[in-house]
């Protein structure tokens, strides 16, 4: 897996200012930036690998492209809901539609990337997404899941 290309999520750099979820050219954004307590949380698919969705959907409408990208067939996908229920992000969601929706990361050229300022959403290569690994909220969710 080495050498993919991976999206990294800083939303300690947040500043809410929104143009990411601009930027998204799907219909319905598939990235949301909510207010917390301590500030802004990025809500994004991260293209998790291995990827609990793609191992519950049963209908084969989720599945791992070779670059790394979980990819949603909205041809294939009933709205069961499956993928919701295992996301760990909650970020498969049903849109306004009824049609399910999920980050493609736009053919690997992210427009939420490219539109954040601050540097809270980056694209690069797996090598660099072990940093993250040192940081406490990710340490604590890959101790749950007995990863570390």
């Amino acid at each position: 897996m080495s050498g993919k290309q991976l999206l990294h999520v800083l939303p300690e750099r947040c500043t809410g200012c929104m143009d990411c979820v601009k930027a998204c050219p799907m219909e319905e954004p598939a990235i949301r930036i909510p207010e917390t307590p301590g500030g802004w949380d990025i809500v994004v698919c991260r293209h998790c690998s291995p990827a609990p969705c793609v191992d519950a959907c049963n209908f084969g409408a989720l599945w791992v492209k070779e670059d790394g990208t979980v990819f949603l067939a909205k041809e294939l996908c009933t709205s069961c809901k499956a993928c919701i229920a295992v996301c760990p992000f909650g970020v498969v969601f049903l849109g306004p539609t009824g049609e399910m929706v999920k980050c493609d990361l736009c053919n690997g050229e992210p427009k939420c990337v490219e539109a954040c300022r601050e540097g809270a959403l980056l694209y690069g290569k797996t090598l660099e997404k072990r940093l993250a690994r040192e940081r406490k909220p990710v340490r604590e969710l890959l101790s749950i899941r007995g990863l570390v």
